[in-house]
């Protein structure tokens, strides 16, 4: 990282800082509006506080190959460490996963600009995103003296309908800012955000090429240094304290994964004190949630308010975070809060309800005087709004709400897993986005998702027992229904991707194709072909990354850093061999014999024909070719990165242009009039390819073109991509081998 001008934040600091604001708090000043609508706490915050760390990419030098501390990262980009002449070279893109400190890491920054000596006068905004942000950024005064700092845009209810134009009109509307920080989760970012085929890379959104950082987990040694500054013993309390560290410890070693998260690692109190592992997030929350409300019933009681219990706290934040996410809002008036809890028998009032100084959620004024509450995460407020609506689910069924954010899907899902009561209620997930949630190991079982958008939705290791896919947008969305757990489903439904890890990162993505029927010849007197076997298909070319992952060699001509081009330069041979490889890592005890192998031609021709009787799978005209296919107009003579134009409409990537594929046979039909044309070699040896490639003209790329090489033939313009085939094992068949002996078959 390039050397720093200026210290306008350092780990140094905290102490000082902390006792600053201590200072400040004896003499009633306030630290302002925007820090203690979530921040209830500023001195706890900034005594334990660890500093992440990150990796930083910026404009001057720094590609983020090696992780760095986070307030070094922040220093240089406030400092010199900019290029003011790129667009979006002052605005700072802030991502990192659920839990790994965004909201912390901009609180510090917002407390460090109150430090005194502070190297130069700049304000700092702090702006929680909503509906209103734009309009707050717009009434700022003085821009180019101001950093602001836009926090949650996973969270944005704004960003809900067009994430990546929600992105674009901030940056747009805060160019004129000395500094601006925008905070996002990590995955949101990359699959509701970024577009690929928008011309979207890295740290650039459209025309705007962002300084990124990217915060990590903690490692071992930031998880002790959080854990001696939560228990740190004094020489009157060492045995005590030592035993409370030794036991935040081992529960925090209990966790796993988790505790790499500085979000899970903040409730370790509270989760010494559970009896129950702590597998995930929504059980971490759980945890914390059980231990505030014995706190806070223990503490009303020893006030005298004996008609605070358990149970009236419980309903009465639920249905304060319940009301919140209907609204979409952060914090709700008190006004609109007490009227939410009104039906309850309790009748408590909210403005003479003291709440504990670390309770999950607390009172504050806004900007006009309002009283307001607000949870210390939206974690917990999210958490509790679930727990609402299974409490309000009629009958057999939890039906998730159009206003659930994917934090409350997840806890949906994962509480009807935990929980024997909601296990055998079906659950409904109606005309929903989720192209960006995780459904990696969830039990779905018997869940009816219809009308969802599920574009690069992962269901990894999901349980997918009696699942209903209805009317869902599937493209790209990941699936291991894995061969290697036999767990592919009985009647494949039409377009389901199907996607087998092949090693960490490396999968082979699959669509399956149904059996039907296609013509060939002219469209006066055609001739009818009949596909009897359903089958599925790879959505793309094989790249270099896959290729080289099994047969451990690239033997492309046009190689790329990323192995993300497709791999060429391979023989039928070759091809052949690659299918071998695959069909070695099928386990041998599934109920169903299956096989990968190239697709023949005609199963080549009728997935990339789609359904479809024109001259390229979307239609006749040559001019709208760019759009889906790499082709000697628009290729730059070279291959491309598979995926980059549009699918066919059955969703398969490259069918025209790129590069040719291999296709097991040569069809008699296909072949009748090339045939007799052909001289000195034989006929029985020539092997089909499809699809035209980067050189060739519009023409050569035609669903209905082919062309035909020698077996032994390679060339930077072919490829392949297989199909996979399932076949009873009472009906199994041994099939003729048509590879040559020295193959050693």
């Amino acid at each position: 990282m390039s050397e720093m001008v200026e210290t306008y934040i350092s780990a140094e600091w905290l102490k000082p800082l902390e006792e600053s604001l201590r200072k400040s708090k004896k003499q009633g000043v306030s630290q302002g509006t925007e820090i203690s609508s979530f921040l209830r706490d500023p001195e706890s915050f900034l005594r334990h506080y660890v500093e992440p760390r990150c990796r930083y990419h910026d404009h001057t030098g720094n590609e983020g190959q090696a992780p760095c501390l986070a307030f070094d990262a922040i220093n240089l980009f406030l400092g010199n460490g900019v290029d003011p002449s790129k667009l979006g070279g002052r605005q700072m893109l802030v991502l990192g996963d659920s839990g790994t400190g965004k909201t912390s890491l901009m609180a510090m920054l917002k407390l460090a600009h109150s430090m005194e000596y502070r190297p130069v006068e700049y304000r700092c905004e702090f702006i929680r995103l909503d509906k209103d942000s734009l309009e707050r950024i717009e009434s700022i005064q003085k821009p180019m003296e101001t950093v602001v700092l836009l926090d949650g845009l996973d969270e944005d209810p704004t960003a809900k309908e067009n994430a990546r134009q929600r992105l674009l009109d901030l940056l747009q509307a805060t160019r004129g800012f000395l500094r601006v920080f925008i905070t996002c989760q990590n995955r949101y970012f990359m699959q509701n955000i970024q577009d690929l085929q928008s011309g979207d890379q890295g740290r650039r959104i459209g025309d705007f090429d962002c300084p990124m950082m990217m915060l990590l987990d903690f490692d071992d040694d930031q998880v002790a240094a959080y854990l001696e500054k939560r228990f740190t013993r004094n020489w009157k309390d060492k045995i005590v304290k030592r035993a409370e560290r030794d036991q935040a410890r081992a529960r925090a070693d209990s966790l796993g994964k988790l505790k790499y998260r500085p979000q899970i690692l903040s409730l370790i109190e509270d989760l010494m004190l559970s009896e129950d592992s702590i597998p995930d997030e929504y059980s971490a929350i759980e945890a914390s949630t059980i231990q505030w409300l014995i706190r806070e019933e223990e503490a009303h009681k020893e006030a005298g308010n004996t008609n605070v219990s358990i149970e009236s706290l419980y309903e009465i934040v639920k249905r304060i975070a319940l009301s919140m996410v209907k609204q979409k809002l952060e914090a709700l008036p008190e006004s609109i809060a007490q009227e939410s809890i009104s039906s309850l028998q309790s009748n408590l009032n909210l403005s003479t309800l003291a709440f504990l100084p670390n309770a999950l959620i607390h009172g504050f004024r806004d900007p006009a005087g309002q009283p307001c509450y607000r949870f210390i995460h939206s974690a917990f407020r999210e958490f509790l709004a679930v727990q609402g609506i299974f409490d309000s689910s009629d009958g057999d069924q939890i039906v998730v709400p159009d206003f659930a954010t994917n934090r409350m899907i997840d806890f949906i899902v994962k509480g009807r897993s935990k929980d024997e009561d909601l296990q055998n209620k079906k659950l409904i997930m109606r005309d929903l986005k989720l192209s960006t949630f995780g459904f990696e190991s969830a039990d779905l079982h018997g869940a009816v998702i219809e009308g969802a958008d599920l574009r690069n939705a992962n269901f990894q290791d999901a349980d997918l027992r009696e699942v209903n896919f209805t009317k869902c947008c599937l493209e790209g969305a990941r699936f291991d229904q894995a061969i290697t757990t036999g767990a592919i489903p009985d009647t494949p439904t039409v377009g389901l991707p199907v996607s087998f890890g092949i090693e960490e990162d490396v999968f082979l993505d699959m669509l399956w194709v149904e059996p039907g029927n296609f013509t060939i010849g002219h469209r006066k007197s055609p001739i009818v072909v009949e596909i009897k076997e359903g089958y599925w298909l790879a959505q793309f070319p094989t790249t270099q990354r896959l290729y080289k992952t099994i047969m451990e060699s690239n033997p492309s001509f046009f190689k790329s850093d990323e192995l993300d081009l497709p791999v060429e330069q391979v023989t039928w041979y070759d091809a052949q061999r690659f299918c071998q490889e695959l069909n070695s890592l099928i386990p041998e005890d599934l109920d169903d014999d299956y096989q990968f192998r190239l697709p023949g031609e005609i199963e080549w021709v009728y997935a990339c024909r789609a359904g479809s009787n024109t001259t390229f799978s979307y239609g006749d005209g040559e001019e709208e070719l760019g759009k889906y296919g790499w082709y000697s107009a628009n290729s730059g003579s070279k291959t491309h990165k598979v995926g980059m134009r549009k699918p066919n409409p059955w969703g398969f990537y490259d069918m025209h242009g790129n590069v040719w594929e291999w296709c097991k046979d040569r069809n008699d039909d296909f072949f009748a009039s090339i045939l007799t044309d052909m001289t000195g070699s034989d006929s029985k040896q020539v092997r089909a390819v499809r699809g035209g490639c980067w050189s060739n003209n519009p023409w050569a790329c035609r669903t209905a073109n082919r062309n035909w090489y020698s077996p032994e033939a390679n060339s930077s313009s072919i490829g392949f991509r297989v199909a996979l085939f399932r076949q009873p094992k009472s009906k199994k068949k041994e099939d003729s081998k048509e590879e040559p002996k020295r193959m050693g078959l």
